[in-house]
C-alpha cells in the first residue's frame, strides 16, 4: 500500500443527505478546511489533534476555501447566493459578503500578487479579489466553462481547467491576461489540476473516451511528458512538494491514486469509499487527507 492509514475524523452529522466539496489545508497553522455544502458551512479540523475544532455556518452550498496572507482570514465560494464570503476563522464568523455574480466555484490565493482568484461558471469569467479591501479589482473573460485551478506561487500564475474545451489555460495574474493554452496530450474534459513549481510540471485529471488519466505537461518547454492511468470520477488533485507525489481523489472508483510525479510512475491505490473526490496534503508532515463524502469522514494517511 502506498500510504499508511492513521485515523478517521468524523465530521459534524448532517440532518439530510451529506454533501461536501473541496478540501483546503493551511500548513502554516495546522488547519484543514472542509467545504460542508449540505450544512452551508465550513468545518475546521486541527490537524495536530485530528479533531474538528469548529465550524462556520451561513455559507450557502459552499464549494471551496481560499487562504490569504492572514491565517485567520479565509474566503469561500458560495454558489447558492452568488457570494464570496470573508471568514474570520478565529472568531468563527462571516465578516463580509462579496457579490461576484452567480455560481462562484473554484477559488484560490495567489501569494505573489496577494490576490484571491475565483472562477464563475455562470459567466465563464475569473474575478480577482483584493483580500484587504474585500473588493473585486478585475474580471477576466474565459474561453469556456471553468473547473478547478492551481496557483504557481513562484510566478503568480493560475492554471485553470476549461472543461468544455479540453484544455488548461494559464492566467498571468499581474497582467490580467491569459498567456498560454495547453491542449493535446490526450486532455479531455479536464477537472482537477496540480502544479509542481520546482519541476515546472502540470498535472491534469482527464477522461478521454473510456480512459481515466493523469496528463503531465512540461510547462517550460510546452511539451507533453505522457499520461498515467488513474481511477475514475476524479475531482481534486493534490501535489506534495516534499516528495513530488501527486494524489488523485477518484470518487467514482472509490479510491485514491498515488503517482510519482518525477518518474511518472503509478505507486498504487488506496481504497477510500463512496464519493471520495476531495484530497489535500501537508508537505511538512507528508500527511494526506481524503474526504469520504458518503460516510462524512476525513481519512488521514501518511506517505508512505
Amino acid at each position: 500500500m502506498p500510504l499508511t492509514p492513521l485515523a478517521n475524523i468524523q465530521l459534524p452529522k448532517d440532518t439530510t443527505q451529506p454533501s461536501f466539496d473541496l478540501l483546503t489545508l493551511d500548513s502554516r497553522v495546522g488547519r484543514l478546511y472542509v467545504s460542508h455544502s449540505s450544512m452551508d458551512a465550513i468545518d475546521i479540523i486541527d490537524v495536530k489533534t485530528n479533531k474538528v475544532s469548529g465550524s462556520v455556518s451561513g455559507l450557502f452550498k459552499v464549494h471551496a476555501v481560499a487562504l490569504t496572507a492572514d491565517p485567520n482570514i479565509v474566503m469561500t465560494s458560495d454558489p447558492a447566493d452568488g457570494m464570496v464570503a470573508v471568514v474570520d476563522v478565529a472568531q468563527r464568523k462571516i465578516v463580509k459578503l462579496i457579490d461576484t455574480g452567480p455560481q462562484p466555484d473554484a477559488i484560490a490565493y495567489d501569494p505573489l500578487n496577494d490576490l484571491v482568484v475565483v472562477a464563475l461558471a455562470s459567466s465563464n469569467t475569473v474575478k480577482l479579489i483584493d483580500p484587504h479591501t474585500y473588493t473585486a479589482v478585475a474580471t477576466i473573460d474565459l474561453p469556456g466553462s471553468p473547473e478547478l485551478m492551481d496557483v504557481d506561487p513562484t510566478q503568480g500564475r493560475v492554471f485553470l481547467a476549461i472543461n468544455d474545451k479540453d484544455e488548461v489555460i494559464v492566467i498571468d495574474v499581474k497582467s490580467r491576461q491569459i498567456t498560454t493554452t495547453f491542449k493535446g496530450c490526450d486532455i479531455a474534459i479536464p477537472t482537477g489540476v496540480a502544479y509542481d513549481p520546482d519541476q515546472q510540471r502540470l498535472y491534469i485529471a482527464s477522461r478521454p473516451g473510456n480512459n481515466r488519466e493523469l496528463n503531465v505537461i512540461d510547462t517550460l518547454l510546452d511539451r507533453c511528458l505522457g499520461v498515467v492511468d488513474i481511477g475514475f470520477g476524479t475531482d481534486q488533485l493534490a501535489f506534495n512538494r516534499h516528495n513530488h507525489h501527486v494524489y488523485a481523489a477518484n470518487g467514482g472508483s472509490k479510491n485514491l491514486s498515488v503517482v510519482d510525479g518525477a518518474a511518472l510512475k503509478p505507486l498504487g491505490v488506496v481504497g477510500t469509499g463512496p464519493i471520495a473526490k476531495s484530497v489535500a496534503v501537508d508537505p511538512t508532515t507528508d500527511r494526506v487527507y481524503v474526504l469520504v463524502g458518503r460516510a462524512g469522514i476525513v481519512g488521514v494517511y501518511h506517505d508512505p
